[in-house]
């Protein structure tokens, strides 16, 4: 009987680690796909420096035969090296690394960027690059994972992973997370895929786009009005829940196992051109792929779901399971003429705010501490599309989704989720039944 692998994730405690975890090492009699998983991020799980869910806490401390979470500065070469000469259970070395760092929160100092997205990749990719040199064959697939970081303002248009229009960045996270993937692809031998993600929601999941616009169909649930959205209802908003997030992670991990570089190349290979951003330069980043260098090839694959979604399908579902009227406002003309975005952004917020307050204070019982909030960052408020094709999900990887589209059965399952973590207000709102 095949040796079943070792997994090593670095980042995504908060994001992809709950959900993938849970398919891997499925409750019991259902055998563990997996020999041993290694966690590496940089939180504290005892005390939680941030909220995690409950299944995740129980499985970190009731599994701890199979998986293992260690705190880490990621910034550090030697750290990032630890996380593989370290024995493992079985003292074979990872099969599987994953990569799902990333700086999410947006207008933040250039040179941080540099140092927690591009340099943390690159500190992981060369620790596999190391691996593969000590134990040739060792590590069969490395899984850098991207965020949506890039301008889809088109209504109409969706890019597949090879058109260079869906690669323009939208600000400086995009841009180091663009050259942080150039530079780790351009290390020879590595058995890179990469998978440029959409909007995530789903179980485990409590924050950003398209969380907070269940969230806010609650307060306009509550406030007795219609909920007002900015920007054209066309707007391409393409998304994914998170149980398929993880799932075409390990689909993709799978199908690099049984390639090399060249074969995976030639199957779903893309040139990432570069982002052209003036910041990109030696005296900034040693290790920086200039642009001179032209386009990097990486096998790569959109991850996105079926639905094709956009401001007016998803605001269409969240209207009908909440029972609230939705409807589009331009910024300029009409309702805001005059007031500038942070201005309106701010006041909304405020007026949200308020309502969610009521809303938790007066849950039977209350929930004061959730972690749910409907509040809307700036960058989250900005006319940003998300607009990407995937039909390579299917007709390479032949993935199959467990939730095709964002609709009232994603939505309720959520909200039953967090009714499960003791998290949702209670105040007459949807059920799975």
């Amino acid at each position: 009987m095949a040796t079943k692998p070792n997994i090593l994730i670095f980042g995504g405690l908060d994001l992809l680690v709950a959900a993938l975890a849970s398919q891997l090492i499925p409750p019991a009699p259902a055998e563990p796909l997996i020999s041993h998983l290694r966690v590496v991020d940089k939180y504290s799980i005892n005390p939680p420096t941030k909220f995690f869910p409950n299944s995740l806490l129980k499985l970190l401390q009731e599994r701890q035969d199979i998986i293992e979470y260690r705190q880490s500065n990621l910034t550090n070469p030697a750290a990032v090296s630890k996380a593989y000469t370290d024995v493992t259970p079985n003292g074979l070395p990872y099969d599987y690394v994953i990569d799902s760092t990333a700086e999410l929160v947006p207008d933040r100092p250039v040179e941080l960027y540099i140092r927690n997205m591009f340099d943390v990749a690159l500190n992981i990719a060369r620790a596999s690059a190391e691996q593969l040199s000590r134990t040739p064959g060792s590590i069969k697939a490395h899984i850098r994972l991207v965020c949506p970081f890039y301008e889809h303002k088109k209504d109409k248009k969706r890019y597949a992973e090879a058109d260079p229009e869906g690669w323009k960045v939208k600000d400086m996270r995009g841009v180091w997370g663009h050259e942080a993937l150039r530079a780790i692809a351009s290390i020879e031998g590595l058995p890179l895929v990469a998978l440029r993600t959409g909007l995530v929601y789903g179980n485990g999941f409590y924050q950003y786009e398209a969380v907070g616009l269940i969230l806010l169909g609650l307060v306009y649930k509550h406030l007795g009005r219609d909920m007002t959205l900015l920007w054209s209802p066309d707007l391409p908003k393409n998304l994914i829940n998170i149980c398929d997030f993880a799932g075409v992670v390990w689909k993709a991990a799978e199908w690099m196992s049984t390639k090399t570089r060249n074969e995976a190349n030639m199957l779903a290979g893309v040139p990432i051109p570069p982002s052209g951003d003036p910041s990109v330069t030696k005296e900034n980043a040693p290790n920086v792929l200039l642009p001179s260098s032209g386009s990097v090839t990486v096998p790569l694959f959109n991850m996105v779901d079926e639905s094709d979604a956009t401001q007016r399908s998803l605001s269409e579902v969240v209207g009908r399971v909440f029972g609230v009227k939705v409807k589009f406002q331009g910024l300029i003309k009409g309702l805001f003429a005059g007031m500038k975005l942070k201005e309106v952004t701010e006041e909304a917020n405020q007026a949200h705010m308020e309502a969610w307050n009521e809303i938790i204070m007066n849950s039977k019982p209350p929930v004061p501490s959730t972690p749910l909030s409907p509040y809307m960052p700036l960058s989250l408020v900005e006319e940003h599309g998300v607009a990407m094709q995937a039909d390579r999900l299917k007709s390479i990887l032949g993935y199959e989704f467990q939730y095709p589209r964002f609709d009232d059965r994603a939505v309720r399952d959520y909200i039953d989720w967090c009714r499960s973590e003791g998290i949702w207000p209670e105040i007459d709102t949807p059920t799975s039944s």
